[in-house]
């Protein structure tokens, strides 16, 4: 292999060592690496020598302002400012023990233990475990027949009502309320001079569900944000007690699942729907088809409608069940409820809109059909609307109303027309939830603040 170099490096060395013996015939001795190696000096700023800034020997106090130094703008002093106490920590209400609790002696309020063991003495000698006959359900109720009479509205909770049922008796007209504190009221509407309402207080926290179950008219069901389901045993007599019938469990920590709502109706088997908190997704409301007592509608916080087909629940190896179909909400929804022949599905959500899904063939098929606009805004303080079919009919919807005068909102369901409201000068207030007897011309409503509206013909 040839070392030598080429013309070009031959050039560029010849041109090196030319300008280096000019540099030494100039008398610079120095080598020209040596003079890159020099250290270079700083540059010199005239005045910077008696300019030069003094370190402080210590930093200077921060200013405050007049605010901070507790003065007006003229500089006088002002008077101190009051010291807030920090807030106690909030305290859990500690669950009800699962031991069946005496409904006597956990009855509260001015009603004493013996007139809370005589009123349910009274219940367990009448009608109370008679049932409506299934065919009576279709009798579609008469709106224009109803008022309410001074003495058909009455106080059955002190706080804001959670949940309302009405007894099916045919002859014994028998509501129930619960309110934010684990307290349930019973108001007998016909009882005359005799005491008509008892408050009992099973749950800790807010009772969000309570249901009379045609099957079984002798029990009342209540589930709570406590995690409990309770049954009261009103055929039991003055010696009945509210027994546990499922407690949700508690973690490591002491945190357990809150229930929100039990079924309007039953399923197969007389099965009835829990709605629990899983995580973050809060179910408020769960209905069954009466049509088809295997399919299950859930309103949620997610802003989804689903329908189930609770045969599919609990699977082989533990396979989750997925929903037939998910109906699209614009925010939480709050309720839903199958019409009577189980052909449509009434939704209330805080979008500020009722919709009215039509079904198809199969289970799975659900197209929205009317929606309906509707103020749903009730805010902090009013309990959720939750509209409802009236009863016995596929075509007209009731709704709570913050409408004046108060009262209750009616709209046909095929259009979103609004009907004649059901008003009554002795209704002063909002009212949020609505239940309805299966076979006699009664509804009830109720408010805020505890109070029952018994709707039902004059006499």
């Amino acid at each position: 292999m040839s070392t030598s170099l080429s013309a070009y490096e031959q050039e560029r060395l010849k041109n090196i060592a030319a300008n280096k013996a000019a540099l030494v015939a100039l008398g610079i001795e120095q080598d020209v690496a040596s003079i890159r190696t020099l250290k270079t000096q700083a540059r010199t700023v005239k005045g910077s020598a008696i300019n030069k800034k003094k370190k402080a020997s210590s930093v200077p106090p921060r200013t405050k302002s007049l605010r901070q130094q507790n003065l007006d703008t003229e500089g006088k002093a002002m008077p101190d400012k009051p010291v807030v106490a920090t807030p106690d920590p909030v305290v859990r209400q500690p669950r009800k023990p699962s031991v069946p609790l005496d409904a006597a002696k956990v009855s509260t309020g001015a009603t004493s233990a013996e007139e809370a063991a005589t009123f349910l003495a009274r219940l367990g000698e009448g009608s109370i475990r008679e049932a409506p006959a299934p065919a009576s359900r279709k009798t579609k109720m008469d709106l224009s027949s109803l008022a309410v009479a001074e003495d058909d509205i009455a106080k059955l909770v002190p706080e804001r009502i959670f949940s309302l049922a009405v007894h099916p008796s045919p002859t014994k007209l028998l509501v129930a309320a619960g309110d934010t504190w684990g307290r349930v009221g019973l108001w007998d509407v016909l009882a005359g001079d005799e005491t008509p309402v008892v408050t009992f207080e099973p749950h800790s926290r807010p009772v969000a569900g309570m249901r009379f179950a045609a099957h079984l008219p002798h029990l009342l069901l209540s589930c709570s944000h406590d995690g409990a389901v309770r049954a009261l045993d009103l055929g039991g007599g003055g010696s009945s007690a509210f027994v546990e019938l499922y407690r949700a469990p508690e973690d490591p920590d002491g945190d357990y699942a809150m229930l929100h709502a039990l079924s309007r109706t039953a399923g197969e088997g007389g099965a009835l729907a829990v709605c629990r908190t899983d995580g973050l997704k809060k179910v408020f409301s769960a209905d069954f088809s009466a049509a088809k007592p295997h399919l299950l509608a859930t309103a949620s916080l997610d802003r989804t409608v689903c329908l189930w087909d609770v045969r599919a629940f609990g699977g082989a190896g533990g396979k989750k069940a997925k929903p037939l179909a998910t109906l699209e909400h614009g925010l939480s929804v709050t309720a839903a409820r199958f019409s009577h022949s189980g052909d449509r599905l009434l939704t209330t959500c805080n979008d500020d809109l009722l919709r009215v899904f039509a079904g198809g063939k199969a289970d799975k098929d659900w197209a929205l059909q009317t929606a309906i606009k509707h103020n749903n805004k009730t805010g902090r303080y009013i309990t959720s609307f939750q509209a409802e079919w009236l009863r016995g009919s596929d075509e007209t919807v009731v709704c709570g109303s913050l409408l004046h005068p108060r009262g209750i909102d009616v709209f046909d369901a095929s259009d979103g027309s609004a009907a004649e409201r059901l008003e009554h000068d002795n209704v002063t207030s909002v009212v949020s939830l609505i239940a309805q007897h299966p076979t006699q011309p009664v509804l009830v409503a109720s408010n805020s603040g505890g109070k029952c509206f018994c709707w039902r013909p004059e006499e």
